[in-house]
């Protein structure tokens, strides 16, 4: 399928850090693969999800669930160690935490169909899609509704940057 799409600033900047890593194919995205190259530790033990940096280290706890969620909260947690240096306690204000829970949520999606595997999508499968990529069903669906509707807003740009052209006819 030809994809007329941009991608977002955030969907840009993790397809960048995953090809610098050499993480090029949907079997590249292990929690184990993404964890060395990123430097991160992952512990998954009972108890709460979330990221710390320990002398200097990024450490995902994630909790020890089924296998489907596992890798949900790893994209989750890998967003706030990256991007919000593990920094979400009570001491930041709701609105920063609400940012940074919106952030860590769009990540998942972007993380585990990066943009530059948009490729390997088969639009009409979406189980098989969830399958090749490792994730549920449920971000799958979401991943391609985004790239959907950010397809329908440059087709709508495109079209309005034509009105005035035929406006001439």
């Amino acid at each position: 399928m030809h994809l007329e799409y941009v991608p977002t600033h955030l969907e840009e900047w993790i397809s960048n850090e995953y090809m610098k890593r050499g993480i090029l194919t949907p079997s590249d995205l292990t929690i184990s693969n993404i964890s060395n190259c990123f430097g991160v530790e992952t512990v998954i033990r009972s108890g709460k999800s979330y990221s710390a940096n320990i002398h200097g280290t990024i450490v995902l706890f994630l909790s020890k669930e089924s296998r489907r969620d596992l890798k949900r909260n790893f994209y989750h947690e890998l967003c706030h160690g990256l991007l919000h240096e593990g920094r979400q306690g009570k001491d930041i204000p709701m609105p920063l935490r609400e940012l940074q829970e919106n952030q860590a949520e769009n990540f998942i999606k972007y993380s585990a169909i990066p943009y530059h595997m948009l490729s390997y999508i088969n639009f009409t499968d979406i189980e098989y899609t969830a399958e090749l990529f490792g994730i549920p069903v449920d971000i799958c669906e979401e991943r391609i509704q985004s790239i959907q509707i950010r397809q329908a807003y440059k087709r709508g740009q495109l079209y309005r940057a034509l009105l005035p052209a035929m406006s001439r006819f």
